[in-house]
């Protein structure tokens, strides 16, 4: 049997050099990552997509939503809140438009 296991996360890497690990099943969850992942793009052979423009604390805060929005998709119970710091909502509001999530 093969090892996939390069292909399990994607290596997201902000505008600071900040490296995040994502497994790739919730990455392709987000448009503008499958995009990237799936098309003819550098980052569907190395499994790195690099993020010149998102700093290095809003990745990481877009990478906890999507664990979040993972978890919570299909409950039948109350979704807990998902808090943000009103110090940081002007910067993930633009990351957030910028990955379509």
């Amino acid at each position: 049997m093969e090892d996939d296991n390069d292909q399990t996360y994607v290596k997201l890497i902000s505008a600071e050099g900040t490296e995040l690990f994502l497994e790739r099943r919730i990455a392709l969850q987000v448009d503008t990552m499958r995009a990237m992942l799936e098309g003819n793009f550098r980052e569907s052979e190395e499994s790195v997509i690099r993020f010149p423009d998102i700093s290095g604390s809003a990745l990481e805060k877009v990478v906890k939503y999507l664990h979040y929005k993972d978890r919570h998709s299909n409950s039948a119970t109350r979704i807990p809140e998902f808090a943000i710091d009103p110090e940081e909502a002007l910067e993930l509001l633009v990351a957030a438009s910028y990955l379509n999530c």
